[in-house]
């Protein structure tokens, strides 16, 4: 008669398994939700700007500046979603808020944003499929050692 005893180690082998592919869906959990925010705002942003644009002089001032506020809003959230994720793949909080408030103001410059967002997403983009940290919200998920 036969039994199925299963040694430490490879108990200890199967747990680094299930931690390796968890901690991997997680990565891609993240990586997808940021793709998703960004891309959701952008076409929010570039709709806004074309509608803004077609408008202008034959709307109603206060419409208007409705789209405008809207615009501003939808502008600045590209470069939260993109500082809070440059937080989650690792890069220092105070750096990033200065680069990112630079960046925010410098896209407000002439046509700058034409090469400032699309830039900046490209390479937030990079970051985080290159990112192996898990965010602190989500590392709870994670079996403890």
């Amino acid at each position: 008669m036969e039994t199925n005893t299963t040694t430490q180690p490879e108990t200890l082998n199967q747990k680094e398994i299930a931690d390796a592919f968890v901690k991997k869906e997680i990565l891609k959990l993240e990586r997808n939700l940021f793709v998703f925010r960004i891309l959701s705002i952008l076409i929010g942003y570039v709709g806004i700007t074309l509608w803004l644009n077609a408008i202008r002089t034959r709307a109603p001032l206060w419409f208007v500046w409705m789209l405008v506020i809207i615009q501003f809003i939808l502008y600045f959230s590209i470069f939260i979603v993109n500082y809070q994720r440059s937080k989650e793949c690792g890069l220092n909080k105070y750096f990033g808020f200065i680069l990112f408030v630079i960046l925010c103001l410098l896209g407000r410059v002439e046509n700058w944003e034409l090469l400032i967002i699309p830039l900046l997403i490209v390479i937030m983009l990079i970051f985080s499929a290159r990112n192996k940290n898990i965010s602190s919200k989500r590392q709870s998920l994670l079996s403890d050692k």
